[in-house]
C-alpha cells in the first residue's frame, strides 16, 4: 500500500516503452514521420493504440484519439531530437540504476519475476536488453525537460479563482480520502534462509564438477523460470545489464569455465561462460532464490507490535518512531506523513481495516506486496483525518484545485515550448 500511487504511474510508463520495444519491426514498415534523424513507423503507433485500448479495456479507438495518440509521438521525437543536439548525456549508473527500478516496479505490480518473465516471453536479462536503447533516449528526453522546467510553476491566487471560475464545473468531486501516517519495514532476509539455499547451490555445483550437464541441471533446478526452460541460456550480452556480482563473475570467466557460488540479491548463481563476440558474451546460470521462513516474517511484525506498544505507552511519538525506524525513504524524514490517500488508490481489506480505525488510533501490522515479492514488508498506520467525498470548493479545497490550476499552466508553457523547438527541428509528418 505503501507506494501504491507510485508504483502504478511507473508501471504504466514502463509498460507503454516495453509493448513498443518487444515488438518486431516488420519488413517494409511505414514510416509516418521523420523527425530530426528518428522516425516514427507504422508499427510504433500501432503498439501503442493496443495498449491503449488494453490499458482503457476499449474494443476500438476513435480516429480522434489516433491522432492524439500520434501527435504525443510525433512531440517526444522532437523532444529527443533537441536532446540529441544539445548533447544531454546520462550516465550508466543512472541508466542501471532507472532500469532495475523500473523492473523492479514491474515485478511488484504482477507479483513476481517468474510472471513478468511468462508475460513477455523472455528471461528479465533479455528484457533489460531490449529496453534499454529506447530507455537511454526517454532519459535524455527526461532531462531536457527537467533542466527547461526546473524551477517550479508560479499559480497566484488570482489565477486559481479564474481557473476554478472557468473549469469548476468540470473538475472531478473529491473521493473519499484518509490522511495517514505509516511506519513501514522490510521483511529481513535471515542468515537461516541464505544458508540453506547456499547449501542447495553447493550440492549442485558439485554435482557439475562431477560430470553432470548444466543445462539439464538449470531446467531441474533454477528459479530463473525465464531462463531455466532454455537451460539457463541468458543469451548475448554487454556489460551494464546484469547486477555487479554476477557481472564480475561472467566477464571474468574464460570460454566454458563454471564460477564458483555467487550472491547477489536475487539469491546463490552458478555461471558458466560459453561464448565470446567482441564485447558481447553469451552465458548461462542456474539461480537459487532465498526461501522464506514464516520467523522472519514473525520477527518484522513482532518488532512492529512491541514499536506501537511503545507509542501507545508515551515512551516516543509516532512521528519520532517513524524518523527513526520507517525504511520508506519517501516518507521517514516527515514522521512518515502520506498525506491524503484516495480510497480508490487502497487495497478495499486494508480500506475496511482502516474505516474501523478511530482518529490517532494506531493499527496492527499489515503486510505490504505478497510472497513473491523480494522486498515485501509490514507497516502500521494511523489516521490524522478523514475526508468524505464532495463537490469541490474554493473555501474547501483551495489547494486542490490550485494544483490542477497549475497543471493547466505548466501544460500550456510546455505546449508553447515544443512549437519553439519545432523551428529547429526537422519534421516531416506523412500521416
Amino acid at each position: 500500500m505503501n507506494l501504491t500511487i507510485i508504483r502504478n504511474i511507473i508501471l504504466s510508463l514502463f509498460l507503454l516503452l516495453l509493448c513498443i520495444d518487444v515488438a518486431a519491426q516488420q519488413e517494409g514498415d511505414r514510416i509516418l514521420a521523420i523527425v530530426g534523424n528518428d522516425v516514427i513507423l507504422e508499427s510504433d503507433l500501432q503498439y501503442q493504440m493496443q495498449l491503449y485500448a488494453r490499458q482503457n479495456q476499449l474494443q476500438s479507438i476513435s480516429p480522434v484519439v489516433v491522432q492524439q495518440i500520434f501527435q504525443q509521438m510525433v512531440t517526444e521525437k522532437i523532444i529527443l531530437a533537441k536532446a540529441e543536439q544539445d548533447s544531454i548525456e546520462v550516465k550508466d549508473e543512472e541508466i542501471n540504476r532507472e532500469l532495475e527500478y523500473r523492473i523492479k516496479s514491474l515485478v511488484e505490480q504482477v507479483g513476481s519475476e517468474q510472471r513478468v518473465q511468462e508475460i513477455y516471453g523472455m528471461p528479465l536479462v533479455k528484457i533489460k536488453m531490449t529496453l534499454k536503447d529506447d530507455l537511454i533516449k526517454k532519459m535524455k528526453s527526461d532531462k531536457l525537460r527537467r533542466k527547461k522546467f526546473s524551477s517550479q510553476t508560479k499559480v497566484t491566487d488570482k489565477e486559481v479563482k479564474e481557473f476554478f471560475g472557468e473549469y469548476g464545473d468540470s473538475l472531478p468531486p473529491a473521493s473519499k480520502e484518509f490522511e495517514m501516517y505509516h511506519i513501514y519495514v522490510n521483511r529481513k532476509l535471515t542468515d537461516a534462509e541464505k544458508q540453506i539455499a547456499k547449501e542447495k547451490a553447493l550440492v549442485i555445483l558439485d554435482s557439475i564438477k562431477n560430470g553432470a550437464d548444466f543445462s539439464e541441471l538449470a531446467k531441474r533446478n533454477s528459479d530463473d523460470k525465464g531462463s531455466a526452460v532454455n537451460g539457463g541460456d541468458l543469451g548475448f550480452a554487454k556489460k551494464g545489464v546484469f547486477v555487479k556480482e554476477f557481472e564480475e563473475t561472467l566477464f571474468g570467466l574464460n570460454i566454458d569455465e563454471v564460477s564458483d557460488v555467487v550472491e547477489t540479491e536475487f539469491g546463490y548463481h552458478i555461471i558458466k561462460l560459453n561464448e565470446k563476440k567482441g564485447d558481447q558474451y553469451r552465458g548461462q546460470h542456474i539461480l537459487i532464490s532465498f526461501k522464506k521462513l514464516e520467523s522472519s516474517d514473525f520477527e518484522t511484525i513482532a518488532f512492529l507490535n512491541s514499536l506501537r506498544d511503545s507509542i501507545n505507552g508515551g515512551l516516543l511519538s509516532f512521528e519520532e518512531a517513524a524518523k527513526r525506524y520507517s525504511q520508506e525513504q519517501l516518507t521517514s524524514a516527515k514522521g512518515g506523513y502520506m498525506g491524503f490517500v484516495p480510497e480508490e488508490k487502497l487495497d478495499s481489506n486494508f480500506v475496511d481495516n482502516l474505516s474501523k480505525l478511530g482518529l490517532d488510533e494506531i493499527s496492527k501490522p499489515y503486510k505490504t506486496g505478497n510472497d513473491d515479492d523480494k522486498d515485501y514488508g509490514y507497516e502500521i498506520v494511523k489516521i490524522k483525518s478523514t475526508s468524505e467525498p464532495h463537490k469541490l470548493t474554493l473555501e474547501n479545497d483551495f489547494d486542490r484545485i490550485k494544483k490542477y490550476a497549475t497543471i493547466l499552466k505548466e501544460n500550456k508553457l510546455y505546449e508553447d515550448w515544443v512549437e519553439e523547438l519545432k523551428k529547429s527541428i526537422y519534421v516531416d509528418v506523412k500521416f
